[in-house]
């Protein structure tokens, strides 16, 4: 693990960044943030996230879930459950958010909350099948993730969890394919 200077120094060069690409600002905020965070200065990475809420640029995977994540980690579930409903509402069309709060809700040990977001992200394809979850990183992380997650809550397999048995098989050969 790095050095807290180190994230620092990471920290500082992203907000940087975001001074000077402002088309880009919201992700480098995200980045700034999620360093000092790391680096044990959680009073500057709370305003960053706001700050990166309030640009309203795109962040991959929404700035509201990686700000969730960081209220979880210092203790105010309260407010981050909040930061997700808001997200759910504003229905976000980047199917990567859908990830990204189903992860943060399933480190919180929310495994309904996090089935709900794996599954509600699905609704972004349509008529898929193996192929589409082997040529698509998003549509794989969310079939996985759910798949995962419903083992965990022990349910039965259904199609959409055969499908990403499929794709991880196919995704498996083609690694130890010579």
């Amino acid at each position: 693990m790095r050095d807290a200077s180190a994230r620092a120094a990471e920290a500082a060069e992203a907000e940087r960044l975001a001074a000077l690409i402002p088309r880009e600002r919201a992700q480098y905020l995200v980045e700034a943030a999620e360093g000092w965070a790391a680096a044990g200065r959680s009073d500057r990475a709370g305003e960053l996230f706001e700050a990166a809420i309030a640009d309203g640029g795109h962040v991959v995977g929404d700035a509201r879930t990686y700000y969730a994540g960081f209220l979880f980690d210092t203790g105010r579930p309260d407010r981050a459950l909040h930061t997700l409903a808001e997200l759910r509402r504003s229905r976000p069309d980047d199917p990567f958010a859908y990830v990204c709060a189903g992860e943060v809700l399933e480190e919180a040990a929310d495994l309904d909350g996090a089935l709900s977001w794996f599954t509600t992200g699905l609704a972004f394809y349509q008529n898929f099948d193996t192929s589409d979850a082997v040529d698509d990183a998003t549509l794989m992380q969310l079939l996985s993730s759910r798949q995962r997650v419903r083992r965990l809550l022990e349910l039965p397999p259904d199609s959409w969890d055969d499908i990403a048995a499929s794709a991880q098989a196919v995704l498996l050969a083609d690694l130890t394919d010579p």
